[in-house]
C-alpha cells in the first residue's frame, strides 16, 4: 500500500555555512498527516507476532524385539513452529536415548524397519528430527526396545502313521514299496518354521508338501534315508532338521 504526504509544516530554515558554499538547511520539518491512495488516514502495519518454539514429543516403538520382525516408530506430536513439518527417523543402538555420545550407531534408516541379523542381542531406540519451515530442528527419542532377540526353536516330534518315532536314534523302519506313508513334524518354541523335505544320496523320495505334515512314498527298494530341515521364516538364518530311516521293501 502506497503512502501520500497530506500535509506538511516547515519550520524556520538557516543558512549554514559548509566550507566555502553557503547551503541553505531545513530547520525543523513537521510530518502533519500520512494518507493512503484513497485519502485514508494511514497506519504502519504492526510487526508479525513472532512465531513459536518447535515442541515435538516422544515417539514410541511398536512390534516385537526378535530378529526379522517389522518394527514401527510413531510419528511424534508437534505444536508450535512454523508448518509444514519434516520428520527424520534414524534406529540407532548402544548408548542411551537421547545421549549426544559416539556409542549410539545408526543402524536403519525411515519409519519402519526390518530388525537385521546383525543388532541381535542389543537394545535399539529411534530418533526423530523435527524440522519446521523457518528451520527450527528438534530430536527426540523413542522408548527402548531390547534386547533383540532370535526366536527359538523347541522340542521336536515325529509320528509316522501315527505311531511316535524316536528320531534321536533314528531307526529304520520296514514299509512297502509306493506305499504312501503320513509323517508329522511337531515343533515347539517361538519361531514360525518351514519345512524341506528331500531323500538323501539322490533317493528319489516322493513328498505331497513341504510343510508339518505330509505324505511320503518311495518308489525304489533298498535304504532311503529322508531329512525335513526346519528353517525360521522370519530370519532364514537359523535351521534344525531330522532325520528318518526306512529299509523300503518290495514285499513284506
Amino acid at each position: 500500500m502506497s503512502a501520500y504526504l497530506k500535509r506538511l509544516e516547515v519550520g524556520s530554515v538557516e543558512e549554514v555555512e559548509v566550507e566555502t558554499t553557503n547551503t541553505a538547511y531545513l530547520k525543523q520539518v513537521h510530518v502533519v498527516e500520512i494518507v493512503d491512495e484513497a485519502g485514508r488516514p494511514w497506519e504502519p502495519s504492526p510487526d508479525p507476532d513472532p512465531f513459536d518454539e518447535l515442541v515435538v514429543g516422544d515417539p514410541t516403538i511398536t512390534g516385537l524385539p526378535f530378529v526379522g520382525e517389522t518394527i514401527t516408530c510413531s510419528e511424534p506430536t508437534v505444536s508450535g513452529g512454523i508448518a509444514p513439518y519434516t520428520y527424520t527417523y534414524a534406529w540407532k543402538v548402544g548408548g542411551q536415548p537421547g545421549a549426544s555420545n559416539e556409542a549410539s550407531a545408526i543402524w536403519a534408516i525411515g519409519a519402519q524397519v526390518v530388525i537385521p541379523p546383525q543388532v541381535a542381542g542389543l537394545s535399539g531406540y529411534c530418533d526423530v528430527t523435527v524440522v519446521d519451515d523457518v528451520g527450527q530442528i528438534v530430536t527426540v527419542s523413542s522408548n527402548t526396545l531390547g534386547p533383540i532377540e532370535y526366536r527359538e526353536f523347541g522340542d521336536i516330534t515325529v509320528t509316522i502313521n501315527d505311531i511316535e518315532y524316536d528320531h534321536t536314534v533314528a531307526p529304520a523302519l520296514s514299509i512297502l514299496m509306493n506305499d504312501p506313508m503320513p509323517v508329522v513334524v511337531s515343533i515347539t518354541g517361538d519361531a514360525t518354521p518351514t519345512y524341506l523335505w528331500e531323500g538323501r544320496a539322490n533317493y528319489p523320495v516322493m513328498v505331497s508338501s513341504q510343510t508339518a505334515s505330509t505324505v511320503l512314498t518311495f518308489p525304489e527298494e533298498g535304504m532311503a534315508t529322508v531329512t525335513c530341515t526346519i528353517t525360521d521364516s522370519s530370519t532364514e538364518e537359523f535351521n534344525t532338521s531330522v532325520i528318518i530311516n526306512f529299509l523300503v521293501v518290495d514285499a513284506l
